[in-house]
């Protein structure tokens, strides 16, 4: 009788412990967040260039929340890298669900005026955002590459 017993609490044992290393497995090994960016806002310009808050919004896939002590980036715009930088800006985004974080950013006009030829020369302004977000126990990366239409700017045939 002592032995049955003992067999179904090791039993218990090793379905709890299986239970919980699949669980910390998707903590180390997080899925890779979405960022998009919300918005920018111009607060100062100088004459070297400009300063401006990033509004980005977090999408979590995760089941668990991503409490964040800060966050690394790197913005390229037509192949030319316009703003990097880091933040310490606590934030936590809720298992499965999305958050926004600002973040102030500086962009010189010599990168501005590096990138307009490129993009008047294909109408198209492709850019990436990308970078890692910095948790209490590791680092995950997130990377956002789109492209936006521009215009044509230019006479009209009438």
């Amino acid at each position: 009788m002592k032995i049955r017993s003992i067999s179904i609490v090791t039993i218990f044992l090793a379905i709890f412990v299986l239970q919980a290393c699949g669980s910390l497995d998707k903590r180390l090994n997080p899925i890779q967040p979405k960022v998009f960016i919300d918005a920018i806002e111009i607060e100062d310009a100088s004459l070297s260039g400009l300063t401006a808050l990033l509004t980005l919004n977090l999408e979590n896939p995760n089941n668990f929340a991503l409490n964040a002590k800060g966050l690394d980036y790197t913005m390229s715009l037509a192949g030319t890298n316009i703003l990097s930088g880091e933040t310490q800006s606590n934030m936590s985004v809720p298992a499965l669900g999305s958050g926004k974080i600002e973040v102030p950013v500086r962009i010189s006009y010599a990168s501005i005026l590096e990138t307009i030829p490129k993009v008047m020369e294909t109408g198209i302004a492709s850019y990436k955002f990308s970078g890692s977000i910095h948790t209490r126990l590791f680092n995950i990366p997130f990377d956002k590459t789109d492209e936006l239409k521009l215009p044509y700017i230019g006479s009209s045939s009438n």
